[in-house]
């Protein structure tokens, strides 16, 4: 057996060097099929030639050009030996199936012509695998070209009737669909244009914008269109009311654009007939009853039915009964059209709060939580109580999320209550940048620990609840310094303190006005969570420098130091739902401030003003109208009627932050050389409405109305307005918004000021 082993290698080197001693006498190539290829075209992709010796890898490598030709489905070679003991080398190439015919499915936007100018494929010829992939590659090309880069693009091959193939392209374009129309078929109850706006796909005026990408069609969105619209007409009481169906019919010529037409069969509002509760233990069913917002006789309401819902619950969540239910169920009666509603009443048992657990706080300390918390062990197990809790904890700006819910106790009649919280970045060093038409160009530094505890070192000064913050600010016409620090819970209790120091000075026209100085507050809330009052004194030193020789006397004699020590007072009630991007709520603040001698200042004069502002929101917040006013005076304590407060603390109006279409600080009293010279009393009326363009931008069409003035004149004469039209950014991740507006003053009576187009502009922002 060894030998037979140690043979066969000696065996296949004799046999190897024998066949590479022939020489090829002859290269023939068999054709299979009906198409024939040049034998030019054959021998141009093989190296075996007549007369050169036979080599295997030759012939090998021979095959393998000739697959990747992409013509052939398979190729082999066959040797013939002669008596002269040369050999005829015969290649077999089965040549792949025939393209009879390329067509295209799924193209709207481009017809089948112009995508065949892409396809290098050949009719009549075998197929191609690499100009199959070459013309892949193009059709994707040429869609990327026009826009389009979700394409796909897949190959099916058809057997043709004729035989061979069909190269069939199978294109799903994936286009932009927008709408170009929104219908509703069978409405009567409603105006079309409402019915629209409840919906979520929905024209937009804008949507010819390149890259905004708005109106666009989105069919995931259309079940619940239909939920919208059902729940539209249940509100009034058409409960048989159904969407029969959805129409997309694409604009001739257009494919990119379709009319979304909405076939409603509205039926006929249904009347309440009988409404009962049953199911209370705790209450009996007929004082439940008087809960319910349904009336016999009046028309069916779905809003009164949650509503009614909502109010059966007021009385069970106090008392702990957190599994409590209240099922409305629905008996219609499809003759008469009337529906009888019984609330079914699943009570569960009271429970009392035996712990609460709080986890996810590496930083924060336990009771910095806790004392925010609206419920403790022993209350009952409240769901309004456990809402008001996370809210409140949510608000203090340390947790990105927090989870407050209700878990079973290995006690009876108990259960405890589980917050987990998501701690954010308590340190943050901000740098970046901003430019208003008040400010000047400027740039910022910020560095701030939202979370701090100054008396504890272990910790690294962290998990108290403090708030700490260093702002250097340098720009062109402002330039600032401060350091604050707030205490939100002094001496345990909700009390919160701040303390600041600064350094600034501010460029304006014909002066400039540096302001050194500290100040220091107490704020308590009253009432409730939305109403505080504070207190506080201020000690700064103020100085008018860099002042213009050609100003009047008047203005002149206010150039040089002074001290200021005031106390001040203050009540706000703010119910805003965002301080930062408010859509619904309002802020009305009275603020009463006394400077004196007394005090460490160098005048005695006091300082009124109120001011508030309204937002109300339209079709889920799509449309927001926000109102505002403020009212203020000023004046010396010695002589009320004649004299006037210090420059730095008069009013001055004008610009984007007050009344636009004038510019900053143009608007007020002038002198005897025409400069104003600020008033002694201020109003200002402003209102603004506000609408979605794209995404984090909105347009917004306001108005403005107001003047400096004296009080001791006739102070609401001299009225200035201007009205105008402006765009809100919110970027991502910044905390502030770019305004862009522009405005005219239709009334001016502002001496020395032009009536015309103004812009207002107004950025600042954070870059990290």
């Amino acid at each position: 057996m060894r030998r037979l082993f140690a043979i066969i290698p000696v065996v296949f080197f004799l046999t190897a060097a024998y066949l590479s001693a022939q020489e090829i006498n002859s290269v023939v190539f068999r054709q299979e099929g009906s198409y024939r290829f040049g034998k030019d075209i054959l021998n141009f992709n093989v190296q075996s030639r007549k007369g050169a010796p036979y080599d295997e890898q030759v012939v090998n490598e021979d095959i393998k050009r000739l697959y990747n030709t992409g013509f052939f489905a398979d190729v082999r070679s066959e040797t013939k030996k002669r008596p002269d003991g040369n050999v005829d080398l015969i290649f077999h190439v089965i040549p792949k199936d025939i393209v009879r015919s390329i067509v295209f499915e799924g193209n709207e936007k481009f017809s089948s012509k112009k995508l065949a100018e892409q396809v290098t494929l050949t009719i009549g010829a075998p197929l191609n695998d690499k100009r199959l992939s070459e013309s892949i590659a193009a059709l994707r090309e040429f869609y990327a070209k026009e826009g389009l880069n979700d394409v796909v693009i897949n190959y099916a091959p058809t057997r043709h009737i004729e035989g061979g193939i069909s190269v069939t392209f199978k294109i799903r374009e994936n286009l932009k669909v927008k709408i170009n129309s929104v219908t509703f078929e069978g409405c009567t109850v409603f105006k079309p244009s409402f019915l629209a706006d409840r919906i979520a796909n929905q024209k937009s005026m804008f949507s010819w914008v390149p890259l905004l990408n708005l109106g666009l069609l989105n069919k995931r969105e259309l079940d619940n269109d239909i939920v919208r619209l059902r729940e539209t007409y249940w509100e009034k009481g058409y409960l048989d009311f159904q969407v029969k169906e959805i129409r997309m019919n694409t604009v001739p010529g257009k494919p990119e654009l379709v009319n979304l037409i909405f076939v409603l069969d509205e039926g006929k509002p249904y009347i309440v007939g009988n409404v009962s509760v049953r199911g209370g233990i705790r209450f009996p069913d007929k004082d439940l009853l008087k809960k319910v917002k349904l009336v016999p006789g009046q028309p069916f309401s779905s809003t009164l039915e949650r509503i009614s819902v909502d109010r059966l619950e007021e009385d069970y969540s106090p008392l702990g009964y957190i599994d409590f239910q209240a099922k409305p169920v629905r008996i219609p009666d499809y003759r008469t059209h009337k529906v009888d509603v019984v609330f079914e009443i699943k009570e569960g048992l009271p429970y009392k709060v035996r712990e609460v657990y709080i986890s996810g706080n590496r930083w924060t300390k336990d009771h910095v939580i806790r004392r925010e918390l609206a419920i403790a062990p022993g209350d009952a197990v409240d769901k309004e109580r456990i809402n008001a809790s996370r809210s409140r904890l949510m608000g203090m700006g340390y947790f990105n999320r927090v989870d407050a819910v209700s878990v079973n106790s290995p006690e009876a009649g108990t259960k405890d209550i589980d917050i987990k919280v998501d701690e954010k970045n308590f340190l943050h060093a901000r740098l970046g940048g901003g430019y208003s038409d008040s400010d000047g160009l400027a740039g910022m530094i910020e560095l701030t620990h939202t979370n701090m505890d100054i008396l504890d070192p272990r910790n690294y000064f962290t998990g108290g609840g403090q708030r700490a913050r260093l702002l250097a600010l340098v720009g062109t016409e402002n330039m600032s310094f401060e350091a604050d620090f707030t205490e939100p819970w002094l001496f345990g209790i909700p009390l919160r303190w701040d303390v600041s120091g600064y350094m600034r000075n501010v460029i304006y026209d014909d002066w400039e006005e540096e302001r050194i100085g500290v100040t220091t507050s107490l704020t308590k809330r009253v009432f409730d969570d939305f109403t505080t009052i504070s207190g506080g004194y201020t000690f700064e030193h103020v100085r008018i420098h860099h002042m213009e020789d050609d100003l009047s006397p008047e203005l002149r004699s206010q150039r040089g130091s002074d001290y200021v020590g005031r106390f001040h007072f203050s009540i706000d009630r703010d119910t805003r739902d965002s301080a930062l991007n408010p859509t619904s709520g309002y802020n009305v603040n009275l603020l009463t401030s006394f400077s004196s001698k007394a005090f460490g200042g160098s005048h005695d004069y006091i300082r009124l003003e109120l001011k508030g502002s309204n937002y109300i929101s339209f079709f889920d917040k799509m449309f927001i109208l926000s109102m505002g006013a403020k009212i203020g005076m000023v004046g010396m304590l010695d002589d009320w009627s004649d004299s006037d407060a210090p420059l730095y603390e008069r009013y001055f109006l004008g610009g984007g932050d007050s009344i636009r279409g004038f510019p900053y600080r143009s608007i007020g009293p002038t002198d005897s050389h025409g400069d104003n010279m600020g008033g002694n009393f201020m109003y200002l009326f402003t209102a603004e409405l506000s609408h979605p363009i794209w995404r984090f931008i909105r347009g917004a069409a306001f108005v403005d109305v107001g003047s400096a003035t004296d009080f001791r004149k006739n102070p609401f004469s001299h009225a200035n307005i201007g009205v105008g039209y402006g765009l809100r950014i919110m970027l991502p991740g910044v905390n502030a918004p770019i305004k862009l507006d522009l405005a005219y003053p239709v009334l001016n009576n502002q001496e020395g000021v032009k009536s015309k187009l103004r812009f207002h502009f107004n950025m600042g922002f954070a870059l990290f």
